[in-house]
């Protein structure tokens, strides 16, 4: 019997309570007044939306381009540094000729794929693969590395590369110059009622136990307006599919999401293999929860892990709309590489989250900075900050009150 991890797990249970400093981060999202509070699967379909969109950049009269987009509440970046609402027009050089302009890059075909995947994520959607190479923007010889590079580390961190990225703006910038045009994209986030959202919050709860804490979360969260992802388990031990349709119906249609947390190599002896066990717990949990399940979570697993070599296949062949496994500290969702090819699945990362927070007499003060800082840092990157927190310590007395015991459910 490991004695410090018994001694850990008592000092966890005794000084996590997850509320007050919850509270208090509420409180300073709020007051920040561009934040976008919004559930993952909200996020997801947003970012899907702005990656497939383009900007139409067109010189109407001489000396004048104009900016629209078809993508709704769509905001464009001006030499990363200006938001402005579409449409509107820019004073430009005389000398660019009337006409739509088309930015273009060349890369070889086997990238095609990966690099709409990245011109998307970073919102150059109007930037267009070209045929040749000597009619390119941005040229085969200079884009090819970068390529690589990002994909790499995609692979590895389930991120990219912050040097990388840099270095692919730096050359789509240069493009939009020799354009005569100032560095357009669209910025990540949407806007409401012509003022972009600046940062996006949208928490997700692991309930590998505690559903019964649930409802008074919602009710913390209803006071400041958030809106957040409950990650459920319908093959656990610690409640079964009573629990999970009585917070469906409290949460009804519109007060939060219900997503998958994801079992597959545990389950896997129930329904045969990895990859029907992604697909069983989905269904099982619809079935139970009465609505569609977008996104999944893959827990840790009791007593083995639950990651494999299959986990990517078994979570692309369910087709989940979005993942948010990966810890990875980025604030941008990405389509991970699945070979050379993109995944379909987005993958929207994970950051803070209340089990790293030391359990010690200054747990609460500690977990209230951990999440303010990570909100802040999010915000300076024009992003979706994730935090990642637990019922069970939202009210440990409550959950011991009404738990059910394994052999019970």
């Amino acid at each position: 019997m490991n004695l410090g991890m018994l001694q850990r797990s008592f000092l966890r249970y005794r000084n996590a309570k997850n509320r007050l400093p919850y509270e208090a981060f509420l409180r300073h999202v709020d007051a920040h007044g561009d934040a976008w509070k919004a559930t993952q699967r909200e996020v997801a379909e947003w970012w899907e939306a702005r990656g497939a969109a383009g900007l139409d950049l067109r010189i109407v009269d001489r000396g004048t381009l104009r900016v629209s987009c078809a993508l709704k509440d769509a905001v464009v970046e001006i030499d990363g540094k200006e938001l402005r609402s579409l449409p509107f027009s820019l004073p430009v050089s005389s000398s660019v000729p009337p006409g739509a302009i088309e930015i273009g890059y060349h890369c070889a075909s086997m990238n095609q794929d990966f690099a709409r995947e990245i011109f998307g994520h970073l919102g150059y959607g109007h930037v267009a693969s070209t045929y040749l190479d000597d009619v390119a923007d941005v040229r085969m010889a200079a884009l090819e590395p970068l390529l690589a590079r990002l994909r790499e580390t995609a692979n590895v961190h389930g991120r990219y590369g912050e040097d990388d990225v840099a270095s692919l703006r730096a050359a789509i910038r240069a493009a939009h110059a020799s354009r005569g045009l100032p560095e357009l994209r669209l910025w990540t986030l949407p806007q409401r009622d012509g003022r972009p959202y600046r940062v996006c919050v949208s928490p997700r709860f692991d309930v590998d136990r505690a559903i019964v804490n649930m409802p008074l979360i919602h009710e913390l969260e209803g006071r400041y307006g958030m809106r957040s992802t409950a990650y459920l388990r319908p093959c656990g031990p610690f409640y079964g599919a009573r629990e999970i349709k009585r917070y469906a119906r409290s949460i009804g249609g519109g007060g939060g999401e219900i997503a998958l947390r994801g079992e597959f190599v545990a389950t896997s002896r129930r329904f045969g293999d990895e990859i029907k066990a992604a697909a069983g717990e989905k269904q099982l949990l619809e079935r139970i929860a009465g609505r569609e399940v977008a996104g999944v979570c893959m827990r840790g697993g009791e007593p083995g892990g639950n990651f494999s070599a299959n986990t990517r296949a078994a979570i692309e062949t369910a087709r989940f709309k979005y993942e948010t496994t990966h810890r990875n500290g980025f604030f941008h969702p990405l389509h991970l590489p699945s070979g050379m090819k993109p995944m379909r699945t987005l993958s929207i990362g994970g950051h803070c989250a209340d089990l790293d927070v030391e359990p010690g007499p200054d747990f609460q003060r500690e977990l209230e900075k951990s999440l303010v800082d990570g909100f802040e840092q999010a915000a300076a990157a024009g992003g979706v900050f994730v935090p990642v927190l637990h019922p069970l310590f939202f009210d440990f007395v409550r959950y011991l009150s009404r738990m059910r015991w394994p052999w019970s459910v």
